[in-house]
């Protein structure tokens, strides 16, 4: 475009030279100048053209770089990010939002390839059980009350199976927003008493102190069924972390702005730094060395009272430390109908 300009510069200086040097016609002086003129708009035109041309390329370039390497970027690689020769911050925010989402794309999911692979194994080991001790009973023939023991013990398997896929199921819809919790009001601490007295003859049997410090301003709205799971699985995971006559502490405290925090603490060793940002990861289990047991548990607990958090609207967090451990749950008031 420069060079462009330049040159009917240099046309339109050298005709009005020749005009003022030269002794020419009227006629002449009017073809020269409409010559220059000609020479200036073509000339122009054709400038500006090239550097439209050049500068829309430069602009859309990144674009296309961008379009290319997304392109080859597919469920086996998301490993990849997009790098574009990018100079504009405009170029440079959308490269950083398009990694940032192929992050979360690649932690999903690694979570998915996780979970399903958890999901076979959890599966597969009690359905080998049953088979084998289904198969043992075939082989030859035996009394009724033989008969009735290995049923018995598959309807136990059994029970645990449906327990695990009914938790499972749930995990799955919050996590999918295709659940809601029905929220009604609800004596919390009423609850919480009702959950930790049958489990006072576990409490005793391992000679642990359980304290107890509930307040609440009134009812609180939440959906009592899924907290009274909440308030099993934290009571039941410190129950079996805690060693014998230690101290387990359950506390209901008001949040901040409205709703409840209830909290669960328990003395112990304590979790490993390591561990603590995976505990609410469905079937993560901070000892690797724990085999699958009555009392290890299926290990969707922990994942099961991060979804009913998030489906009331708050969250699960936990904190640890040598001698303590601490998970609290947070349910905030529901926000008010709309008008």
């Amino acid at each position: 475009m420069a060079a462009g300009l330049v040159l009917a510069t240099g046309a339109f200086y050298w005709s009005a030279s020749r005009a003022l040097q030269e002794s020419l016609p009227t006629a002449a002086l009017r073809f020269d100048l409409l010559l220059v003129l000609i020479a200036i708009v073509v000339t122009g035109t054709a400038a500006t053209l090239m550097g439209a041309w050049h500068f829309t390329s430069s602009a859309v370039r990144p674009v296309s770089e961008i379009t290319a390497q997304a392109t080859r970027i597919e469920a086996g690689t998301l490993d990849q990010r997009i790098l574009a020769h990018a100079d504009t911050e405009e170029y440079e925010g959308l490269v950083a939002v398009l990694n940032r989402m192929l992050e979360r794309l690649e932690l999903g999911f690694a979570a998915q390839r996780r979970l399903t692979a958890n999901v076979s194994h959890e599966l597969r080991t009690p359905l080998t059980a049953m088979r084998g001790s289904i198969e043992v009973a075939l082989r030859s023939p035996r009394s009724q009350r033989e008969y009735e023991q290995v049923l018995r013990g598959e309807l136990e398997e059994i029970e645990r199976l449906t327990v695990l896929s009914e938790d499972l199921l749930l995990i799955t819809r919050a996590d999918a927003h295709v659940v809601s919790a029905n929220r009604v009001p609800t004596d919390l601490p009423r609850l919480v008493n009702a959950c930790l007295d049958p489990m006072r003859g576990r409490f005793e049997e391992r000679g642990l102190t359980v304290e107890r410090n509930l307040q609440t301003a009134g009812p609180v709205f939440i959906d009592p069924a899924l907290v009274q799971r909440v308030v099993n699985h934290l009571v039941d995971n410190a129950t079996r972390f805690t060693p014998e006559n230690g101290k387990i502490r359950v506390l209901l405290d008001p949040l901040p702005a409205a709703g409840v925090r209830l909290a669960v603490e328990n003395t112990g060793p304590g979790i490993a730094a390591a561990d603590l940002p995976h505990l609410f990861e469905p079937f993560y289990r901070a000892d690797p060395a724990r085999t699958r047991s009555q009392d290890s548990g299926s290990g969707l607990g922990l994942a099961l009272v991060a979804s009913i958090a998030r489906l009331h609207g708050g969250e699960a967090r936990v904190a640890s430390s040598p001698g303590n451990t601490r998970f609290e749950v947070d349910f905030p008031e529901p926000p008010p109908p709309a008008p």
